[in-house]
């Protein structure tokens, strides 16, 4: 058995879903990551990036950007596509699971296939009507003829059932955990400042401002920003003196940084009209032994956590009193929980999640 995860998703960028669940099915299975296409003359590289794992990288003369989500242009890309993919992989024992919500054709040239959402692709950015009206019959035909579904919010999955019945919820999940060093992780000493960092893609979309103010309000209190941020967002944010930047880091630094602070959070506001929304980063912040205190949206409502390791906020207040609690309630006990409720959930748990419906349903 192998699996062919299709995309429509730049390879060479910061690690999303599809990426980490390829590397995780890659642990034990022969696995094929089809990306979004390059603009050029039609063809397909193919390429070795260890025994178990190959990149396709199509090229087609019309940018990924523009031909997503133009159709005709979509479905001309699909019928290129599609019989050179199933020609390479004749006679093999494949699963495919689809990411492009664009991919609609995909069911005519595979008889089985999984279609994977991680987001609510139809109100996750605005586009004019006929986009998203396009947006929504793309999908539609993935949900009806896909063998099942899997997406990582419970209302996307409450939509999808009502279309194909065989919809699961396969939540985000934590960094690898071979590489850490979770005995070593220990509670921050005291300094008489209390450390609050924010992880992500932050702009004023997805970030309350006014959130953000009311936690540079309480006392000691320093706001550690980690990734792209947008041009202005550090300019509404007040006192600055009390905000530190610093920039885009993954990996081990990531990590480092990271056992330097006290609190993390992960704030949205409630009223998102992203229904697949979820906060991807609470099982970094997690992995890292740290307190998280999450605007307590719909798709994390159902989720139990521990005393102490996870604070949901209903309001701003909330929200602001739910850090300094997280701060005086944290114990080197605590840390080591956190870190193993993470390891629970890893990519490598979500595998083993999706290999259980695949064994069920395909």
């Amino acid at each position: 058995m192998e699996f062919v995860i299709y995309t429509n998703t730049v390879w060479d960028s910061p690690p999303r879903s599809r990426h980490q669940l390829a590397q995780a099915l890659s642990e034990n299975h022969k696995v094929t990551f089809v990306s979004s296409n390059l603009k050029g003359k039609p063809g397909l590289t193919i390429k070795r990036l260890n025994d178990n794992f190959d990149l396709i990288l199509p090229s087609f003369p019309v940018s990924r950007r523009i031909r997503y989500r133009m159709p005709f242009v979509n479905e001309g890309y699909q019928m290129w596509l599609f019989p050179k993919l199933r020609k390479h992989f004749e006679g093999r024992e494949v699963i495919l699971i689809c990411s492009d919500f664009g991919a609609h054709l995909i069911g005519s040239y595979f008889k089985k296939f999984i279609y994977f959402a991680s987001d609510d692709y139809i109100n996750n950015v605005q586009v004019p009507a006929a986009v998203k009206a396009y947006t929504r019959f793309t999908q539609d035909r993935l949900l009806k003829t896909a063998t099942f579904t899997i997406a990582t919010a419970k209302k996307l999955v409450d939509d999808f059932r009502l279309v194909n019945p065989k919809s699961y919820e396969l939540p985000l999940g934590a960094p690898d955990f071979s590489k850490s060093k979770a005995d070593e992780i220990r509670k921050r000493k005291p300094d008489g400042r209390l450390k609050v960092v924010l992880l992500g893609f932050i702009d004023k979309k997805k970030t309350p401002v006014d959130l953000m103010n009311a936690i540079l309000k309480i006392e000691n209190v320093e706001l550690h920003l980690i990734g792209p941020i947008a041009d202005d967002f550090l300019d509404y944010l007040r006192p600055s003196e009390k905000v530190i930047s610093h920039g885009v880091m993954t990996g081990d630094p990531l990590g480092r940084e990271l056992e330097r602070m006290d609190v993390a959070i992960a704030p949205y506001y409630l009223e998102d009209p992203n229904s697949g929304r979820t906060p991807n980063k609470m099982w970094q912040y997690l992995a890292s032994g740290l307190p998280a205190v999450i605007t307590n949206l719909p798709n994390v409502r159902h989720w139990e956590f521990p005393s102490g390791t996870v604070y949901k906020a209903n309001d701003d207040q909330e929200f602001v009193n739910q850090i300094a609690q997280a701060y005086n309630e944290n114990t080197d006990s605590l840390v080591r929980e956190r870190i193993a409720i993470a390891s629970r959930n890893s990519w490598h748990s979500r595998a083993t999640q999706l290999m259980g419906y695949i064994k069920d349903d395909f």
